[in-house]
């Protein structure tokens, strides 16, 4: 009754066109949720993540579920998670790909999940991981451990997209350690927006190196068009 009564009074409202939702609906409304720009990369195992990182990084699997557009109702839920503090953003892209993405998908036969770690400074001023809840949701589908301990950050890297890929190659390589808990048979890496891939190759490469024999990575969404 409460919750009824304050739906009226403070309206929950669509995060890319600010009408107010419907008691059932979260983030987006009906209309903004169908213009999610998805990738049906499900359907495609050798899709475009994959190709762009199988020359540095051997994958069983890559997937995300939509493009990251400017101006796209994805690029506003993406920005509130890591800029306002909206932490369960990553929870409901989480449920969203789990509609598309078939059991059988090659990053689904894991037996780890791994977050693609801060930088402890950064994780102070921001007071999470926004791939947290991502992350954790597949765990508790896929009833599989959520190793945050296990991949750290030991550098504070910069932004890649405007570097070259040997400049970009340069800031990551050795910006991550593993420290082993055990041996796994295939971990799950998992991240925001995928760019130029770049950090998941080194974060990949460590794991491979120190802590698994198969890795697969999911982003919450990819970024096409981004320079070599």
């Amino acid at each position: 009754m409460l919750n009824d009564l304050l739906s009226v009074w403070f309206p929950q409202c669509c995060w890319n066109c600010i009408q107010p939702l419907a008691k059932e609906q979260k983030w987006l409304c009906v209309r903004c949720a169908s213009k999610l720009p998805k990738t049906y990369f499900e359907q495609d195992e050798n899709n475009a993540i994959k190709t762009m990182l199988k020359q540095y990084l051997p994958l069983e699997g890559a997937y995300a579920p939509f493009y990251f557009i400017q101006h796209s109702p994805i690029q506003k839920l993406i920005h509130a998670l890591k800029y306002q503090g909206k932490k369960h953003v990553s929870h409901w892209i989480a449920q969203q790909s789990a509609q598309h993405i078939p059991k059988e998908h090659p990053v689904l036969q894991c037996d780890g999940i791994v977050p693609v770690p801060l930088h402890p400074s950064r994780l102070r001023k921001r007071g999470y991981n926004q791939v947290t809840g991502f992350g954790q949701y597949w765990a508790n589908v896929l009833d599989v451990p959520y190793l945050d301990k296990l991949l750290l950050r030991k550098n504070q890297t910069k932004t890649l997209v405007r570097m070259s890929r040997e400049a970009r190659w340069e800031e990551v390589k050795n910006a991550f350690l593993v420290q082993p808990q055990k041996e796994y048979k295939h971990l799950l890496l998992v991240d925001d927006v995928i760019t130029t891939g770049d950090t998941l190759t080194a974060c990949g490469n460590a794991l491979l190196n120190g802590a698994c024999n198969k890795i697969s990575v999911m982003g919450m969404a990819y970024a096409q068009n981004i320079l070599p």
